[in-house]
């Protein structure tokens, strides 16, 4: 039997508010933390977020450091000479190769009372490996994010946990405002997050679910998180098809969902992100219907045929997703966070020759480039 969690769900949630989901009083230790992806993505979360990481874990690396800005990142041979040496934390972060997983995953709850939070960054960790993983979680009441996601970001704490949310400078990525992210793609989770400052709208979370086949911290998490959640007024949703996750949440505050794949529902195994298979009945046309039934709209919103009503808006290019937000918040009379930050028109290319004559094949002609929708 698992723990007793917040709301009615019939597993274990930890996490009632998005603002509960990364903040200034979580202490973070990294497993494999000088591997390659970690050793450069992890100094600048630990800047920009106060210095958050007490250390991280390198079997045969006992007494290394992985140094950043704010002093050096003590690195032990496993979690439990880390506690052992007095250090504290609530919060894993998972970097190892996909069957290490599961063992580290196991080590971090079974020496750790404290544990609340682990978030694995590895992709491709078997379906075996992340059934044990949520058995595990369960039994001891913790919240589990990914495999494969780029972990969670706070805009108002100024946190990260795990990953590269807002890239290298994610303070000027992540621009404090009203909209909370959940996106199956990590990459794109900070993608959204900019383009929608240039309509002048910010961000409070950006949550990078993962899309691995099993999605632990999913859609109806994340909804229910989003109600408790007093800052975020709106929500971006992007979905990939796979899994029935957003089939029957009730979504209670204005969201754009973004739906893509369905080229995929063409192919007869899986590419990318594992658990974007196309299935029956889990298609991208069809996510697109169970939100389109969910905002009461009878098309796609693009630019031309703005569909939408106060509930959402349903759009299936990115580039589409601030203007959609802006139409959705309109009907409800809420204004933009501030001016807007630039624009997705093309930047231009310059062309320089450096006098040598092309033959008329290679002679690209330059053109201005071009300006995007208002």
């Amino acid at each position: 039997m698992h723990p007793k969690g917040v709301g009615d769900f019939p597993y274990y949630v930890g996490i009632r508010s998005l603002a509960d989901l990364a903040t200034r009083e979580d202490r973070v230790c990294v497993l494999n933390i000088l591997g390659n992806e970690s050793r450069s993505v992890t100094p600048t979360s630990h800047e920009y977020s106060g210095g958050n990481i007490v250390f991280g874990t390198g079997p045969g690396r006992a007494g290394q450091v992985l140094k950043t800005k704010l002093g050096d990142i003590p690195v032990y041979n496993n979690v439990r000479d880390g506690i052992a040496d007095g250090h504290t934390f609530n919060t894993g972060v998972v970097y190892l190769p996909p069957a290490g997983v599961r063992d580290g995953v196991a080590e971090l709850i079974r020496v750790n009372p404290d544990l609340k939070k682990v978030i694995i960054l590895t992709e491709k960790v078997s379906v075996h490996d992340a059934r044990v993983i949520r058995s595990l979680g369960q039994l001891r009441g913790i919240d589990v994010f990914g495999a494969n996601c780029l972990g969670l970001a706070d805009a108002w704490n100024q946190v990260r946990l795990g990953g590269a949310l807002g890239g290298s400078a994610p303070a000027e990525s992540l621009m404090k405002g009203s909209v909370a992210i959940f996106s199956n793609s990590g990459n794109f989770t900070t993608t959204i997050a900019v383009y929608l400052t240039t309509a002048g709208w910010g961000s409070t979370v950006s949550v990078s679910s993962g899309k691995d086949v099993y999605i632990h911290f999913a859609a109806p998490e994340f909804v229910y998180a989003l109600d408790h959640d007093d800052r975020s007024k709106a929500a971006v949703m992007y979905v990939e098809p796979g899994g029935y996750y957003e089939r029957d949440i009730k979504l209670t505050k204005p969201t754009v969902a973004c739906v893509v794949g369905r080229w995929k529902a063409k192919l007869t195994r899986s590419v990318g992100h594992a658990g974007a298979m196309a299935g029956s009945g889990d298609d991208a046309a069809a996510k697109e219907r169970w939100f389109m039934e969910k905002f009461g709209v009878d098309a796609i919103y693009t630019p031309d045929n703005p569909v939408c009503s106060a509930k959402g808006a349903v759009v299936t290019n990115i580039a589409h997703i601030p203007v959609a937000m802006t139409a959705v918040m309109a009907k409800n009379g809420i204004e933009p966070d501030f001016e807007s930050q630039g624009s997705l028109s093309l930047k231009p290319w310059f062309a320089n020759t450096q006098g040598i004559e092309l033959p008329a094949e290679l002679e690209i002609p330059v053109v201005e480039a071009v300006a995007p929708y208002n």
